[in-house]
């Protein structure tokens, strides 16, 4: 049992895309797991091993409380009836409070039919007589996360606080980053600016609410929100004095 569940289509996705809030949310004193879909066996680079090694390493520097693998099939994984049924087998084994995935209008149909998948699998999860045995659960929400298409937020995460060690869990994945003695193929990941790249949209995510680094998500529907004051600073930060913002004088 996790409080967070964070879904990747292939075994560095949680790091690239979700790797900060992953740490966020482990400072704060939750548990999170982690889920690969596939195996990543058809990349460009890499073997099936060597992926493993890596998804194993990222884990331990993200501390993750666990990482599986559903095994479904790299580069064919298809939104059906097998696939959605292992993915509501594991929101049940584990019982988060929370799941995360990618975006279902993401470019790479693994990504896109992951998130299909998972924000289907959270509903059906939580029906009786719907899908392999076991007990019902059914988690409040998903959060999404892009990957290589342009998304509007419903929410940026500060992850200024944890950006570094984010990267250093995201070069756990050798095989896919830029290596000059390499003769594989090129990628866009194995390009000299990938981790560049990343740092870009995480400098304007975080500007969007006025922090160094940001990750974000979108989701379905209305939060629950009992104090809206930590969830609106903006750009400009509100800070409080005497229980009052400044520029703004107590009320009588």
């Amino acid at each position: 049992m996790v409080d967070v569940l964070v879904f990747g289509p292939h075994p560095d996705d949680i790091e690239i895309c979700a790797g900060g809030l992953v740490l966020v949310m482990r400072q704060r004193g939750y548990s999170v797991g982690g889920v690969d879909m596939t195996a990543g066996e058809a990349g460009t680079r890499g073997s099936r091993h060597t992926r493993l090694s890596e998804s194993k390493a990222g884990a331990e520097r993200l501390g993750l409380a666990f990482r599986e693998c559903l095994g479904l099939p790299d580069g064919e994984l298809e939104a059906d009836r097998h696939a959605r049924d292992l993915v509501i087998a594991c929101i049940r084994r584990h019982r988060p409070r929370l799941v995360v995935a990618p975006i279902s209008s993401d470019d790479h149909p693994d990504h896109s039919r992951t998130g299909k998948l998972v924000k289907e699998a959270r509903f059906l999860a939580g029906c009786a007589r719907i899908g392999p045995a076991g007990e019902p659960w059914r988690p409040g929400r998903v959060l999404f996360y892009p990957s290589r298409e342009l998304m509007t937020p419903s929410l940026v995460v500060d992850i200024s606080d944890v950006f570094e060690a984010k990267l250093h869990a995201v070069r756990a994945h050798t095989s896919q980053l830029h290596d000059p003695t390499s003769s594989e193929p090129p990628t866009h990941i194995a390009s000299e600016e990938f981790l560049e790249l990343i740092e870009a949209s995480a400098r304007y995510f975080g500007g969007l609410i006025g922090v160094r680094h940001g990750e974000a998500y979108s989701v379905d529907g209305p939060l629950a929100v009992q104090d809206p004051l930590p969830a609106v600073q903006g750009r400009g930060h509100v800070v409080f004095a005497d229980a009052a913002p400044v520029g703004r004088e107590p009320a009588p």
